[in-house]
């Protein structure tokens, strides 16, 4: 625009008003005109340049963010597969624990099925035995439990060194002993002793505990 108005100017310097045939001048115009056409074309260009540097830079920001997307995406991508298959082995796993832990429990069920089964057995067995009616013999040790610490398991003792050794003796003997001591007809240094531990007997008793005695002797 600037150049437009200066040759304009010039034109009208050089045809309106007086007419002059200085050359010299028309060349300095002419320059001067020149000299603003080349500084635009010059700004021009460098405009174009810098759009050009511009596009470039920009052409450069967009591949990068094309590319830091594209890095991103497959980070994402890599996390998401990484993370399906953790998911896949901890569920396994779980899986795993879960079957164990249910084999376990189930062995321990049946054994502790098998331990109930035991001890009731047993609980049966006892209780089957503390029914069942006692023989002569099995009462006949029952009842001589309480002789055994002064004259021995087998009556091989002399109660307190003193007493007869009572396994040597025979059933009668033994009965007539007992009897003795019931009714107090019969007894000497331990008399005192004897009465209260046979006064409990029954006829019965004394019956099968001389029969027990007598026996250990033979």
């Amino acid at each position: 625009m600037r150049s437009i108005l200066i040759f304009s100017a010039a034109l009208l310097l050089f045809g309106c008003g007086e007419k002059k045939d200085d050359a010299n001048t028309f060349e300095e115009i002419n320059k001067s005109v020149q000299s603003v056409i080349t500084d635009m074309q010059k700004g021009a260009s460098d405009a174009v340049e810098k759009a050009d540097e511009i596009s470039q830079k920009a052409d450069k920001i967009g591949d990068d963010i094309a590319q830091k997307t594209a890095e991103t995406k497959q980070t994402v991508q890599d996390a998401l597969k990484s993370a399906e298959e953790s998911g896949k082995d901890i569920l396994q796993k779980a899986n795993e624990t879960l079957s164990t832990v249910g084999k376990k429990a189930d062995e321990a069920i049946n054994a502790s099925a098998q331990t109930i089964d035991a001890v009731k057995q047993k609980a049966d067995n006892i209780v089957q035995a503390a029914s069942a009616p006692l023989t002569n013999a099995d009462k006949g040790k029952k009842l001589f439990a309480t002789c055994i610490p002064c004259h021995g398991a087998k009556a091989e003792k002399s109660a307190v060194n003193k007493s007869q050794i009572i396994n040597k003796w025979s059933k009668e003997q033994i009965l007539k002993s007992l009897k003795g001591y019931k009714d107090g007809t019969y007894g000497g240094a331990f008399k005192a002793t004897m009465i209260p531990t046979v006064k409990r007997l029954s006829d019965d008793d004394m019956e099968e505990l001389s029969a027990y005695i007598a026996a250990l002797g033979e």
